[in-house]
Parts: structure tokens; sequence; C-alpha cells
């Protein structure tokens, strides 16, 4: 296979990943900005079996080169896109759960019982929305011995990584473990500069073409 098509109509962006064995179709799409809409390649991994599969295996392979034991840190991501990527790349460490911040407050979270924990984040292709942590993944970053890991789909802006650091930070405060250690930010692809100061080393698989204002 040379190419993984994309099933969107318009115009496509042709992506390279060392190891993968194939190029990736991904569509170009628009999407509202502060003062006007911004073109950006949509390196959406929802749904896409194979390709979480394989790209899962490669992040894998990045993390076990740059943390020397993983097996006893905990993974923290959000939902939704980066979920199917987290599941897999924690099968093939061997890591049994992960830690996820959700973008909303959740029936099974009972909040009224259970401690939750929701922070503010900023994201290019969601915008402003909300993070949210209840009590499983409370006790799972407890459970730490050698810091954590976060995982995202694409680091663009930095705004779900400083959500992610931010919530991780709420949950050490409560559970008294001090400052948290964050030994990377592992991605599919980087799109741009964040223009933020990020709370670990970004480790991505590829890159994508830097998002571009459309003047109307």
């Amino acid at each position: 296979m040379d190419v993984l098509d994309s099933k969107e109509s318009g115009e496509k962006y042709r992506l390279r990943v060392d190891g993968l064995g194939y190029d990736v179709e991904i569509p170009y799409v628009l999407v509202p900005g502060s003062e006007g809409d911004i073109r950006i390649a949509s390196f959406n991994l929802i749904g896409q079996t194979r390709l979480n599969a394989d790209l899962g295996r490669l992040l894998a392979e990045k993390i076990r080169g740059a943390v020397a034991d993983y097996q006893s840190v905990v993974v923290l991501t959000a939902v939704e896109k980066a979920l199917q990527l987290t599941q897999v790349v924690s099968s093939e460490l061997g890591i049994e759960a992960v830690a996820v911040a959700y973008n909303r407050i959740k029936p099974h979270m009972e909040v009224e019982r259970r401690p939750v924990i929701q922070v503010g984040a900023d994201s290019i292709t969601s915008g402003d929305k909300f993070l949210a942590l209840y009590e499983r993944d409370m006790e799972l970053l407890a459970s730490a011995r050698n810091g954590y890991i976060i995982i995202d789909d694409v680091v663009s802006t930095g705004g779900t990584v400083l959500g992610l650091y931010e919530i991780l930070e709420e949950a050490a405060a409560r559970i008294g473990i001090g400052v948290p250690t964050v030994h990377g930010i592992f991605c599919a692809a980087t799109e741009g500069a964040s223009g933020v100061r990020l709370p670990a080393p970004v480790h991505s698989l590829a890159q994508l073409p830097v998002p571009q204002a459309v003047i109307s």
C-alpha cells in the first residue's frame, strides 16, 4: 500500500511518517479563528483502526527510547482524538491502564459523591474547552512510581498539553505528591510552533504543515 486514502473530498496533504511504510492523505479544512478562518491539515485519528495500530507501535518505540523505566510511569491523555492511539501505545508497552481527562463532566463521575478536578484548556481544533479528571484517574495518577508521560494526537498551540499538565498539578496537590515529573510529551504529529513553554520535551512521529490564516 502506497497511501492510506482519505475519505473526505477536497484538497489533501500527503503526510510521510518514518517507519510507517505508507503515506497518509489528510484533508485540508477551515477552522474558525479569532481573526478569521484558519486552514489546517486535519489529522483525525478517530476510527482509524489500522493507522492507530501502526502509529501506536511507532510511538511506543519512541517512548522506549526516551523513558528508561517506562513501565513505572503513569500515562495521561485526553478524550477523544488521542484515546485510541494512547490505548495502542499502552498495550504495546504492557501498561494496563491510563489516566484520561474528559472534555465534560459525565454521569459516571458522580460529582456529588466523588472528587472531580476540572480545568480550562484551549485547542486549535476545538477552541476553549474544559478537561475533567475524576476519582479513578486521580487514584491512578497517585500510583505512579516514576512520574508521568503525556500522549496527545497532535501538538499545535500546546493548549491541550498545558491543560493536561494543569490537571496533573491539581491532582498532585490533592494527593500530596509534590510537583509532578513529566518525562515527555509524545504525539503522532506536531503542527507549527506552540509558542509557549511546555512542561517536558515533545517527541513526535511527523510534522504537519503550518496552519495558515485565510484572507477573505
